[in-house]
């Protein structure tokens, strides 16, 4: 019996079905939009500190985080370098940038980045299923975050994106085409407000 079963054993363990390519893929992927994102980000620092008397990147106000050509890069990630998978971007007290990648649905780091220093300046992530609105888990995220966190966008895709401030802790501003489309609201409980 037991050779019968070593056999059988083998057998289901050769089969390929691609999956473990598939993760590997997805490993290199989420790699290669995390670098993607960072250069960019770092060429817009660089780009700022032209023409500045000082080098120091801390000193930058709003380097690159309304910046929507780096929304784009943002967005390219998501949807071009990863199979649409959400992106986050965190920019920090101390203006350095931080990315990771989840699943469709959902992203998050698993643990505060090291060096990472609040508050932060900004958080932007997307919607890769080209909405951009504050979902439950993102009103929950920035009511927690909000003496922490100065602003926040979520990408939809170009030209759509909500925008959110710590001054106005309980509403989004929702773009198209960089236009105002309107404003989402919710109440101190996270549920929406008509």
């Amino acid at each position: 019996m037991s050779k019968i079963k070593d056999h059988y054993f083998k057998k289901i363990n050769s089969d390929d079905d691609g999956y473990d390519k598939y993760l590997e893929e997805i490993e290199v992927a989420r790699f290669d939009a995390e670098q993607y994102v960072m250069s960019a980000y770092e060429d817009v620092v660089k780009e700022r500190l032209e023409g500045v008397p000082h080098d120091d990147k801390t000193l930058l106000e709003m380097v690159a985080f309304h910046n929507t050509s780096f929304h784009d890069v943002i967005w390219h990630a998501s949807t071009n370098i990863l199979p649409a998978l959400e992106v986050q971007v965190v920019i920090d007290a101390k203006n350095d940038c931080y990315v990771s990648s989840g699943s469709s649905g959902f992203v998050d780091f698993s643990s505060i980045p090291k060096g990472m220093r609040m508050p932060v300046k900004c958080w932007i992530h997307t919607h890769p299923f080209g909405s951009a609105y504050f979902s439950g888990t993102d009103i929950r995220t920035v009511s927690i975050w909000e003496q922490l966190m100065e602003s926040a966008y979520v990408l939809g895709g170009e030209g759509h994106y909500g925008f959110w401030e710590n001054d106005r802790p309980k509403q989004l501003d929702i773009y198209v085409k960089h236009e105002l489309e309107r404003t989402q609201t919710w109440n101190q409980y996270g549920n929406e407000e008509e």
